[in-house]
């Protein structure tokens, strides 16, 4: 797995429209502005983390090693060799270029998704 591919999983299937109402999350923590990296032959996440129990929201997080991707209900996951993480709105800089992709796409609403309690 490259950080690539997590990127491209998360393009073709999260869905940018979701509500609270209409669908239901893992309830799992969520890693919002997001981005990949590649390091030595693993993938690892930064963003902030929300609605984890160990750590105040918005704290900078690190991941360990992603080990693999899945999709419910238009909500993208991530595990860990111990956790699972939500991916809410990636970073700013999304896959170097977030202006370039949001305008080729029709992900024009996006909004924060942090579910908490």
């Amino acid at each position: 797995m490259i950080a690539d591919n997590i990127t491209d999983y998360y393009l073709e299937h999260s869905q940018p429209t979701l509500t609270a109402s209409n669908t239901v999350s893992l309830n799992v923590p969520i890693i919002e502005s997001w981005r990949c990296y590649d390091i030595s032959n693993n993938v690892i996440i930064r963003g902030q983390i929300f609605n984890h129990s160990k750590y105040p929201a918005g704290k900078s997080l690190k991941s360990s090693p992603i080990q693999g991707c899945l999709t419910k209900a238009g909500r993208v996951y991530v595990t860990t060799k111990n956790s699972m993480y939500e991916l809410g709105i990636p970073h700013p800089d999304f896959a170097g270029d977030a202006q370039l992709w949001m305008d080729g796409t029709d992900h024009q609403q996006w909004a924060k998704l942090t579910f908490c309690g």
